[in-house]
């Protein structure tokens, strides 16, 4: 009995698979056949959704470039505009100079060359006391002498300790390993 349950068993297992064999064959070119056939309403539904897209995006640029043509005609506007208020403060400007020229001669007229010679003297001074100030900013300070003193002192203590480590004396030559010897 267990022969032929194994037989009944890889005769079902093999029927199965020539089975799946036979609706592989079958339905292949069926659903190669509906793909021909679904691929027009396809390739419709694609196109259509493209003219779509182009119309949005046709209407979009058309808004986009009357939103463009309505701030130059806003621009346009507010050149005339600034043209127009630069026109009227133009004489208020000439007369605003006029009073100050004007303003200028009577103060002459009323006090004379002694004011400006006043004037002149007060400019001199400022610019004699800017000179004496930048003079004492020249001017080294005590503690300037002092900090240079401080370094010199230093410079000769650094000497004299490259002196006293110096083991073949000042002025001689040291030799280094693995160095050629320096000429001097």
């Amino acid at each position: 009995m267990d022969l032929r349950a194994r037989a009944l068993a890889v005769g079902a297992e093999g029927c199965s698979t020539l089975g799946n064999v036979l609706r592989e064959l079958i339905t292949r070119p069926i659903s190669a056949a509906a793909a021909l056939v679904e691929l027009p309403l396809t390739m419709r539904r694609s196109l259509e959704e493209a003219n779509q897209l182009m119309k949005i995006s046709r209407r979009q640029v058309e808004q986009m470039q009357r939103q463009t043509d309505d701030a130059l005609d806003q621009a346009e506007r507010m050149n005339e505009l600034l043209g127009r208020v630069v026109r009227l403060t133009e004489p208020l400007e000439k007369a605003q100079r006029g009073g100050e020229y004007a303003a200028e001669i009577a103060r002459r007229v009323i006090f004379g060359e002694e004011e400006q010679r006043l004037e002149r003297a007060i400019d001199e001074e400022r610019d004699l006391e800017r000179v004496v100030e930048d003079e004492k900013k020249l001017e080294p300070s005590v503690e300037d002498e002092k900090m240079v003193e401080r370094a010199v002192e230093a410079e000769k203590r650094l000497e004299r300790a490259d002196a006293d480590a110096d083991p073949a004396g000042p002025g001689s030559t040291r030799a280094f390993p693995n160095q050629p010897p320096t000429a001097e």
